[in-house]
């Protein structure tokens, strides 16, 4: 880039400058066009809580989540998830991690606002702080489940929040708790996904029918 360079600058908190790059000899900076107001921010708050695998496949959630749209995501220790955050010095390492990742998909997707990243909790911590005005899915592979376009179309839903199991996927009682505190079962249809595709795949089909894709 040289002087006189159009660039987009954001602030992470809802707010973003179009500008002209000035490039002096000891330092640059933007000179300030017009200011944007939540540019590149969806007008539906999702949340997406998704339960923890080993490896880094959690990076991969967070960062296709961001450039969806999510506001919030939420690590879930789950019974399946085989994963343990109890030392907090690891559980801080995973989560500047992830906080990285999330600014880097906020650059590249052109967002305004970065999602809050929560520290990983239990699934029954996150249960038992979920919304209730929250329009809110878990995401089922067995039982009587509903399709999105059910469950989203009846309603002017502006809120909410999705619940995806780990990789083994979430257990008969987990899920039965999550239905407990107002939790619809929902399907993302007939073949089972990897946990790192169902996440973003959730956001995009929920994001899709409340008109945030189009």
């Amino acid at each position: 880039m040289r002087s006189g360079s159009p660039v987009m600058v954001v602030d992470g908190l809802g707010r973003a400058c179009r500008g002209e790059l000035i490039i002096g000899r000891n330092r640059s900076e933007v000179r300030v066009i017009n200011e944007l107001r939540n540019y590149g921010e969806p007008a539906v708050h999702v949340t997406l809580a998704a339960g923890l695998s080993a490896g880094h496949k959690f990076d991969t959630t967070v960062e296709k989540a961001t450039e969806l749209g999510v506001r919030r995501i939420v690590p879930l220790i789950t019974e399946k998830g085989k994963v343990s955050l109890e030392e907090p010095k690891r559980a801080r390492t995973k989560l500047r991690r992830w906080e990285r990742v999330a600014l880097a998909a906020v650059k590249q997707c052109r967002r305004s606002c970065r999602p809050e990243i929560a520290s990983p909790r239990t699934i029954a911590t996150f249960l038992a702080e979920a919304d209730p005005d929250d329009c809110k899915l878990v995401f089922a592979t067995t039982g009587q489940r509903s399709t999105l376009a059910d469950v989203l179309g009846k309603d002017n839903v502006r809120r909410v929040t999705l619940l995806i199991g780990p990789e083994a996927g979430l257990t008969d009682e987990e899920t039965a708790a999550a239905v407990a505190r107002g939790f619809v079962p929902v399907t993302l249809g007939p073949r089972v996904l990897r946990t790192e595709t169902a996440g973003p795949v959730a956001c995009a089909l929920v994001m899709q029918q409340l008109g945030e894709l189009s």
